[in-house]
């Protein structure tokens, strides 16, 4: 079977790059796969007396249905269950609850399955002309594992989920010379989640890497659009705040590579699957994003380790949903897996000198 009709990193390569290669992948599988059960388990809230993050959701859009302003709301529900208040972005931005309140929430649930069918459909698009049959209906089994744990109801009333969708969509629909489609859905995913900067950036900073002024134009006045955006809603969180509401505790938890890899677990697929063998194999799909030349595949590969990096340096376990923005395209890298393997497989047998 044909393994793909896509460029790997390592076609041409010689043999020792490639066992370099190899050497470093098996040891970042044995230590991710190592023991993964030491690291802190995510949680929902820090103790049986605190509200989750999920019920403090829904108590604000229940507010804000009624009547009542999002701010007002906002601060309310987390003074009343001692969420802090303190730095301003603790908050979290309007957009969300303010489209909840308006549609509703089973509303809402059915646009999370339209997105998601969405977010296959521009998948299966962009992979059609470089997979066979097998392997493209492998890699939309693997992008519906990550998309698992976004399907439960409950799961839309995190801001995370919505970014999440957003983003993996906008790379698959961000072409070189038609990004307008890329734009609108990273637009939406900024303005519902400030954590979806990053990548916003990283999209534009490849953009002028690229040469694609344009382009990179674009992503720059996204980003000026929410730059006042967020100042608004530091001006607004600032009239509704009180001296004695409690301040952030912070994000340097430091927790780690393991507590990265099994948040990513828990809210995919990879919940049903041993700790090791689940981190192993997002390792694996990492590798398998990296190893593809294409700009599709390297801002897949950026996506997944920056936010990896995030939970693994500034994430607490209660924090770990944070996992779902990387969560639609976290298994799919292993659908590349055969291609690269093969290639450098190809780099170790190939003769370092030619023969006499």
């Amino acid at each position: 079977m044909e393994l793909g009709g896509f460029q790997t990193r390592f076609e041409g390569w010689s043999r020792g790059p490639a066992f370099v290669v190899v050497a470093v992948l098996v040891a970042l599988i044995a230590f991710a796969s190592w023991s993964p059960e030491r690291a802190p388990a995510p949680k929902l809230r820090t103790s049986e007396a605190q509200h989750s993050d999920l019920q403090l959701y829904r108590d604000i859009i229940r507010d804000v249905r009624s009547g009542e302003s999002y701010y007002d709301a906002a601060a309310r529900e987390q003074r009343a269950a001692n969420y802090p208040l303190k730095p301003f972005y603790t908050v979290r931005l309007p957009t969300h609850a303010t489209i909840y309140a308006a549609l509703g929430e089973p509303v809402m649930i059915g646009l999370v399955w339209a997105l998601s069918a969405a977010l296959i459909v521009a998948w299966w698009v962009l992979l059609k002309p470089i997979l066979q049959l097998p392997l493209l209906g492998a890699s939309m089994v693997l992008i519906g594992g990550g998309l698992g744990g976004l399907l439960q109801p409950m799961t839309g009333l995190f801001h995370e989920s919505w970014a999440a969708l957003l983003m993996a969509l906008m790379i698959a629909l961000r072409r070189p010379t038609r990004a307008w489609p890329a734009l609108l859905a990273g637009c939406l995913a900024l303005m519902v989640r400030e954590l979806s900067l990053p990548m916003i950036l990283a999209m534009g900073g490849l953009a002028v890497i690229e040469r694609r002024w344009r382009e990179a134009a674009g992503w720059a006045a996204i980003v000026a659009v929410f730059a006042g955006y967020l100042t608004l809603h530091g001006y607004w969180v600032g009239q509704v705040i009180q001296p004695q509401d409690p301040a952030s505790p912070g994000w340097s938890g430091l927790l780690g590579v393991h507590f990265a890899l099994k948040s990513l677990a828990k809210v995919t697929f990879g919940i049903q699957l041993p700790d090791a063998l689940a981190a192993s194999l997002l390792l694996l799909s990492l590798f398998g994003w990296a190893s593809v030349r294409t700009g599709w595949a390297l801002r897949a590969f950026l996506l997944l380790l920056g936010y990896g990096a995030m939970l693994a340096l500034f994430a607490r376990a209660d924090t770990f949903y944070w996992a779902l923005i990387a969560a639609p395209l976290s298994f799919m890298g292993l659908v590349f897996l055969p291609k690269a393997v093969s290639d450098l497989a190809k780099a170790m047998r190939r003769t370092p000198y030619p023969a006499s």
